[in-house]
């Protein structure tokens, strides 16, 4: 059963991963971009597959989670030279001193021999080919990155609609994020009020201190208070003026457990309490369904994307604020609110026992989360590459040329992916610490 567990995750993770990778892979091959490698997996490289008539190296790594795609500019050849006066020479700087015949540096400041000239002069070359990312029009530099958004965001609404067409239930309330977004399947409390998700009766239900009044009285758990001493009650407040009226006496309480009614003796402090905790008493809708016809459904199926994906952005917006409070408390709340893979298959096991929807509610909440936040305009990130993009745009519109060499671009991308690849660690670590502590 445990194996079946893992590989419901790694099937689920790796189809939401293949629908992002395969529209970078497919808008390549349309604006005629070659792709270097196309691999099952994250690396270390396990086994070389084939090689296609395009020259696209298919592979097999070790860790089975998703799919990715390298494209050619992702590893343009970049070279640290300096020149006689110790100056670090842009990559058109190179090349004219080797065309030019004029002597380069390494960083030790060791000349760069004749032949080894010829071979960067090649590799730089290389870079300005016209199957080069870098090298295409920034509109189809920014739908090869980008186009993935739009496939992921279909697959969404797809699910979503199937659901509403066939019948879905709502998987929880919204208690944690403030938002005014019409949300079916996760809706706030005032939402699934609204639309008899939850029904709201009458009546108080209890939850009692140990070795309190009430525990003595026989009061347990969920017991639902009618009345006191005849009295109906149905607010926080009546129950506390009876009490406090009631000081330091016995009185009646009617309580109504598993559908029976029944009669307890509860003594009253002097302070008017009996020391039990109150609630409103609400209880799920058993027999609540969304189902509409197919027009309709597909309408829900695109409105409940569309603010999934704005809730997404709300919650990262909450978790960015948390990460970065002054309190312990709430940055270490934060970070164990949020999951890696190995979380993702622990509710994809749990998913797994709630029924087949949930299972495809969970594999579309997943694929929103993907396109929001890749879509960030972080570096390492599409959002980032996008960024840059934009940025190049501008600065050959303007100046003529890039104002973020090609060199520093790559650099910077290299160290957010080591703080991601970071962070993901210590998600990770977050996620086994609480299996084990379980």
């Amino acid at each position: 059963m445990v194996f079946f567990w893992i590989l419901a995750s790694i099937v689920l993770f790796s189809c939401i991963v293949f629908i992002h990778e395969f529209w970078h892979f497919k808008l390549a091959r349309i604006f005629k971009v070659k792709v270097e490698e196309f691999w099952l997996g994250i690396p270390p490289r396990a086994k070389k597959l084939f090689t296609d008539k395009t020259w696209t190296l298919f592979s097999l790594n070790w860790i089975p989670l998703g799919w990715f795609v390298r494209l050619k500019w992702e590893q343009n050849h970049i070279f640290f030279l300096y020149d006689e006066k110790e100056k670090l020479l842009s990559s058109e700087e190179i090349e004219k001193y080797i065309k030019e015949k004029k002597e380069v540096f390494d960083k030790n400041g060791n000349k760069i021999k004749k032949e080894e000239k010829q071979k960067i002069a090649w590799q730089l070359k290389e870079n300005k080919d016209k199957d080069n990312l870098s090298n295409k029009p920034y509109w189809q530099q920014a739908l090869i990155i980008l186009w993935w958004v739009g496939m992921n965001f279909i697959f969404a609404i797809i699910i979503f609609s199937c659901l509403f067409f066939f019948w879905v239930k709502p998987i929880g309330i919204n208690d944690s994020i403030q938002t005014n977004l019409d949300i079916k399947l996760i809706p706030s409390f005032e939402q699934a009020l609204k639309e008899w998700v939850i029904i709201k009766e009458d009546w108080i239900v209890l939850a009692p201190v140990e070795k309190s009044n009430a525990i003595k009285a026989g009061i347990k758990k969920w017991d639902i208070l009618l009345a006191i001493e005849d009295k109906n009650v149905n607010s926080f407040d009546e129950v506390k003026n009876i009490l406090t009226s009631f000081a330091s006496k016995e009185v009646s309480f009617e309580i109504l457990r598993n559908k029976k009614k029944e009669i307890l003796k509860v003594n009253i402090s002097k302070d008017g309490k009996i020391w039990s905790y109150m609630g409103e008493n609400i209880h799920p809708n058993e027999n609540f369904i969304y189902k509409y016809w197919f027009l309709k459904s597909i309408q829900y199926g695109i409105k409940e994307t569309y603010n999934q994906s704005l809730l997404t952005l709300q919650a990262l917006g909450v978790l960015v604020k948390n990460i970065s409070s002054w309190e312990k408390e709430q940055r270490e709340e934060a970070l164990q609110s949020v999951s890696g893979p190995v979380g993702i298959v622990e509710i994809v096991w749990q998913s797994l026992n709630l029924g087949f929807s949930f299972f495809l509610l969970l594999w579309a909440l997943i694929s929103i989360n993907l396109w929001v936040f890749n879509l960030l305009p972080i570096p390492a990130l599409d959002g980032g590459r996008f960024l840059f993009i934009c940025i190049n745009m501008i600065s050959e519109k303007f100046s003529k040329k890039k104002w973020i060499p090609l060199h520093i671009e790559w650099f910077i991308h290299i160290l957010f992916f080591v703080l991601l690849i970071a962070f993901s660690i210590i998600i990770t670590y977050n996620d086994i610490s609480k299996l084990i502590n379980k």
